[in-house]
Parts: structure tokens; sequence; C-alpha cells
């Protein structure tokens, strides 16, 4: 009894000690039915919303050198026609996540992170999405901690959660019952968030598996 009273209040304090500014991007009625197409169209699954429950985190850089211009990049409701390598003709919902992560370490949520986001082929429904500004080699130590603390909150209010990984290893999870993409021609290269950056935040976070292929 003890021993899980103590284990509440050490969820308590790290769900309310984490400072997350709310910065929401436009999902309106719109952008919700266009996900739900792409639920059915990907997934082959018919849900009445888009809720998910969340199994995955998947760890991101932006490849935009600034907090302004990645969030315009997911602000938009229909995917832009420069995104060609993840077009489709069947739905076209733009990418989204749930979080985004500044250079200074400032943790931004664009969305509720029990929505599906736009993020990664194959485990969008399943999987909340962490979005670092910048790329490979300007990633700073801020950021670093802000993902371990963020990813150690999710943790806590998320069960659900089992895996770790970086956006570059999802195909591996091809081989996991958490895989749902239904195209076999659908897949892009992904080298995000970067090993250094991703191996970094492993060894803070050990307690969650990593994709099949590590």
């Amino acid at each position: 009894m003890i021993k899980t009273i103590l284990f509440l209040l050490i969820i308590t304090n790290i769900l309310h000690a984490l400072e997350i500014v709310q910065k929401p991007i436009d999902f309106s009625e719109h952008r919700k039915a266009l996900t739900l197409e792409y639920i059915q169209t990907h997934y082959g699954l018919s849900p009445q919303d888009i809720t998910i429950i969340p199994k995955v985190i998947v760890v991101h850089y932006t490849a935009i050198p600034t907090l302004q211009g990645s969030f315009e990049a997911f602000n938009n409701e229909e995917l832009p026609s420069s995104r060609s390598d993840i077009s489709s003709k069947h739905a076209t919902p733009n990418v989204s996540v749930a979080y985004l992560i500044d250079t200074n370490g400032t943790i931004y949520q664009l969305m509720p992170d029990n929505w599906m986001g736009r993020h990664v082929i194959g485990l969008n429904y399943n999987s909340i999405g962490i979005e670092n500004v910048g790329k490979l080699g300007t990633l700073s130590d801020k950021q670093l901690q802000a993902n371990v603390d963020l990813i150690n909150y999710l943790k806590a209010k998320y069960p659900t959660l089992k895996y770790l990984i970086p956006h570059s290893d999802y195909r591996c999870m091809e081989k996991t019952p958490l895989w749902l993409e239904k195209d076999a021609t659908y897949r892009t290269e992904k080298e995000d968030p970067g090993e250094p950056f991703m191996q970094s935040i492993y060894n803070k976070v050990p307690n969650l598996k990593k994709a099949p292929c590590r």
C-alpha cells in the first residue's frame, strides 16, 4: 500500500513538474476528416474518431532551423504540393506531431497527444511524435534534456507506451504487430534525429523497448 502511494506521488510530480507551452496548430473538423480517411486508406481501419492508444514514441528533427518555420510546416491542414515524397491520391492531411522542441529546450504542444498525427509511415495510429527544431549536427544539449524530460512525462501519463524509436528506425517496426501500413510501396528513407542524439536519449531513458533492428 505504501509503495503504491509513493509510486502515485512520483507520477503526479512528473506530470505537474514539466513545463509545456500550448501552441496549437490548425486542426479543424476538415483535418480530422482527412485523418480518418488516411486511417481507412492506409491502415484498413474505420474508427469513429482520431483518438489513439499511444504505444510508441518517435523522435524526429524538422530539418528547419527556426521554431516559426517548423511550426508553419505543420500548421496547414492539407499536405502541400512540395511534399511529393509522402503525397497520396487518397488522403491529404498535412504532417503533424503532438510536440515540438525548440533549440533552447522549450517544449511546445501542437495538438492533443492522444490524437493521431501524421509523422511516421505505418505507425501513426499508435505513436506520439516529438519533433526537434533543426537537423543532424545542430540539435542542442537543451533539446536533449527536454526530450528526456518529455519522454519520462509521457511514460508516466501513458502506461501503454512500450517503444521509443528514432524516425530512422521506423521500418524496423514492420516486424512488430504495431505496423499497420497496407501499401507495400509507401516507404521513405529517414535519418532523423541522428544516432548520437538518439543514443544519448537511450542512455537516459533505458526502460522502453528499441526497434527490433537494434
